[in-house]
Parts: C-alpha cells; structure tokens; sequence
C-alpha cells in the first residue's frame, strides 16, 4: 500500500511538472503562431549531436522561464533530415543545437542562438526578448 501511495505522489509532481510543449510540425506550428499572432521560437537539432541532446535534457527543462515561453511562444523542435518541411533555407546552419526566434510571419525576432549554451546564458538572452 505504501508503495502504491509513493508511485502516486511521483506520477501527480511529474505530470505537473513544466516542461516546454514543442510541436514537431513547422507548418502546423507556424499555422498556430498565425492564428493566435505568437512568434515562433524554432530549435534545430540533428539526431547525432551530444549538445542537442543536453540542451533539450538539461538546458530547457531547467529553466524558470518555461511556463513565459509556452505562453509567449509557439515552440517548435525541427530535426536534421526530417521529411516535414521548414524553411531550410531561411533557417539553415550547419552547428546544431540553433534556436531562432521568428514572428508570425517568419521574420527574424532577434539573433539566433548557435550552438550549445548554457542555462544562465539562455535565461540572460530571454530577458532580452522580455524587454
């Protein structure tokens, strides 16, 4: 019985706990962002990258500002190769993991992100976006 109590006070905290709800269809994402006039906030990765893989574990879970970027954002994870389509051309780099920050209408909100950073550096570039 007790081990039936403790399983459901972990299942209860891990289904409240934040986390970033990435859609994994650009269109359909960017369709939304149109709809409800959000930006986008787009994360590249490739399946074989270590520093996606820690940016998408440990850099995003941790942050504080997940519950601003659900509300705020549109967020969308893109991988390598995917068959969906994106505007690779538009969005194209070569190190990975990159976040852009595009409006409803695929403008460039700021500068991306290139590359792994760490949590302080995403937080201090949201603020930016926060202003």
């Amino acid at each position: 019985m007790l081990r039936f109590f403790m399983f459901l006070i972990v299942s209860t905290l891990f289904l409240h706990a934040e986390h970033i709800r990435w859609f994994g269809n650009y269109d359909m994402a960017l369709q939304l962002a149109v709809k409800e006039q959000k930006p986008l906030m787009v994360l590249l990765v490739s399946p074989e990258c270590s520093a996606c893989q820690h940016m998408l574990s440990v850099t995003l879970k941790e942050s504080p500002s997940i519950a601003w970027i659900n509300e705020t954002f549109v967020p969308v994870l893109v991988t390598k190769g995917q068959k969906s389509s994106f505007p690779i051309e538009m969005l194209y780099t070569l190190t990975y993991p990159s976040i852009f920050f595009l409006t409803p209408h695929e403008l460039f909100l700021e500068e991306p992100i290139i590359g792994e950073v760490s949590s302080k550096e995403f937080e201090i570039y949201l603020e930016k976006l926060k202003d």
